[in-house]
């Protein structure tokens, strides 16, 4: 089950990922993360280079992973891929659910989150838009979770 996040800059999204994200882990679900780097021209910045992985990758390494005791960290040489590519070859882990924050042009079942009209019309003209979230209305974390888990039960 996947479910974007999307809006323009500093229109909530990332607010919204967090509160579902908690929302979602109370209620038993295990749920996977991906983020769009949605700033033109730059490129996410990478743990520092002084840490033993990163001087492997930093080396040439195409893939570094770290394990820890309750973590672990992969850092992957991977040229800009679609969503779907991103799911099928980096998502390794069984969920429930996968969210996205971003990559509004891909074409999976979307929340919206906007701040003015202007913006609710324009994101209303994506595909697969299935709620419209604006965090000023009244109770509108309240209906949002009561909608993700009626959404939830016609996606099982």
């Amino acid at each position: 089950m996947i479910l974007q996040i999307v809006g323009f800059k500093n229109s909530g999204k990332t607010t919204l990922m967090q509160q579902t994200i908690k929302f979602l882990k109370s209620h038993g679900y295990t749920v996977a993360t991906i983020k769009h780097h949605g700033h033109q021209g730059e490129d996410i910045a990478l743990q520092d280079a002084q840490v033993d992985h990163m001087k492997h990758f930093e080396a040439g390494a195409d893939q570094s992973i770290v394990q820890g005791t309750e973590y672990q960290q992969t850092v992957t040489r991977a040229h800009k891929q679609n969503l779907t590519q991103i799911i099928d070859e980096s998502v390794t882990i069984s969920c429930n659910i996968i969210l996205v924050e971003g990559f509004k042009n891909e074409d999976f079942d979307k929340v919206i989150v906007y701040r003015n009209q202007e913006d609710l019309d324009e994101l209303s003209n994506l595909s697969r838009v299935r709620y419209r979230y604006h965090f000023q209305e009244e109770n509108a974390l309240e209906h949002y979770e009561e909608w993700l888990l009626d959404w939830i039960k016609q996606k099982d």
